[in-house]
């Protein structure tokens, strides 16, 4: 699961302004999870109640934990954990963090973001990143190659996806020495709906990879599909 230092009081405060009562029922619904050593799951019907969206995030080698969306604001999703970590994804990419080891402070030009756009032939995305512990400003750029025709499987069923694999490169020097100049982030998208329902993610290169299952998107197209789940299905 997602454990690292925890946010400052202060800023969580203000993540948290009128949402008190919110976090709360999130924080009181995953402390079990977060207390296991295994894989946190929901059941299909809790996922397709009349709740507010759920997350499962696995951080390197870590257990998979579950994440509430807490609310949106201005296009951005925040989600959060019973442990304070918070998320923010614009179109299911990482803009910035809170409550992680190297979070990533600030993304720029996003919505040039190609994830937003839906055009991935012969696209090239640059923007600026700033992370935690005094880099700032560094650009970096993207390019995307898109696989048709891909499976994943959730509660038991195919589903058909299109996987856009995004190699992403530093355009920028840096001051510390870097083993890794490239890196890869994967997105996989339904492949009629092109709602996006899992990606591997990277802040930086050397770092764990982030994977993110919007597994309430996944339960709401398998509904909209009419395909049959079990409701303690996990």
């Amino acid at each position: 699961m997602i454990a690292f230092k925890p946010l400052l009081l202060v800023v969580l405060l203000g993540f948290l302004t009128g949402c008190a009562g919110t976090y709360r029922t999130y924080t009181e619904m995953f402390q079990l999870a977060l207390a296991s050593k295994t894989d946190a799951a929901l059941p299909f019907s809790e996922l397709t109640a009349d709740k507010p969206d759920y997350l499962y995030a696995k951080l390197g080698d870590q257990p998979r934990s579950i994440m509430g969306l807490l609310f949106i604001e201005q296009g951005q999703f925040k989600w959060t954990s019973a442990n304070n970590v918070l998320l923010v994804t614009e179109q299911g990419r990482l803009v910035r963090t809170a409550g992680l080891a190297d979070d990533l402070l600030h993304t720029t030009n996003t919505l040039a973001d190609p994830l937003k756009t839906g055009n991935f032939t012969n696209t090239s995305w640059g923007r600026m990143l700033d992370w935690r512990g005094g880099e700032y400003g560094y650009i970096v750029r993207s390019t995307f190659a898109v696989s048709e025709n891909e499976l994943l499987t959730f509660f038991g069923q195919s589903v058909p996806v299109r996987k856009v694999v995004e190699t992403l490169t530093y355009d920028t020097s840096s001051p510390y020495w870097r083993f890794d100049q490239d890196w890869q982030n994967i997105f996989w998208f339904h492949a009629d709906t092109g709602k996006l329902l899992q990606s591997q993610q990277q802040l930086a290169p050397g770092k764990p990879v982030l994977e993110l299952i919007f597994i309430s998107e996944v339960a709401r197209q398998l509904r909209q599909a009419g395909i049959d789940i079990a409701g303690d299905a996990i």
